[in-house]
């Protein structure tokens, strides 16, 4: 078989249902993993489990927006719309929803320090996203400026 744009973007799609399903299974199991985590944590066993709940559903929220922007994008890349400035806000959301989600565990930091490895993690990711969005930003512009010569 010959890999193509419609396999890549079907792959594309299989893994973000993938990490969709793995990130309603965290937030429906939170309490569960949680109380295991810290079974058999030994850098996290005198650590309140409330302050991992609280790390996990406030990081839940922006990791929720920001699959399902995600979803949006590869289906109008999907489409053909690539360009566009629906996909250039969604990049934009997205990048700004990996910052949140940095915020959040660098805040949670204070409590467990491994927090800062998935903060610095999200961070960079929302930078990369961010100059994939200035990509797309910029060719929009060239797009439209083309379309428009004669």
């Amino acid at each position: 078989m010959k890999w193509s744009f419609g396999n890549s973007i079907f792959l594309t799609k299989i893994s973000i249902a993938v990490f969709s399903v793995a990130y309603l299974a965290v937030v429906v199991t939170c309490p569960v993993l949680v109380r295991w985590f810290l079974a058999v944590s030994s850098t996290a066993e005198h650590i309140n489990g409330t302050f991992f709940m609280a790390t996990i559903y406030m990081a839940a929220v922006p990791i929720g927006i920001l699959l399902w922007m995600l979803r949006q994008l590869i289906s109008d890349i999907g489409k053909e719309e690539i360009f566009t400035y629906e996909n250039i806000r969604r990049l934009r959301g997205i990048s700004w929803m990996c910052i949140l989600v940095a915020v959040i565990c660098l805040v949670s930091m204070g409590y467990y320090l491994f927090w800062g490895v998935i903060g610095a993690c999200m961070a960079f990711m929302g930078l990369l996203i961010r100059v994939i969005k200035n990509v797309f930003e910029r060719a929009k512009q060239l797009k439209d400026e083309n379309d428009y010569t004669i």
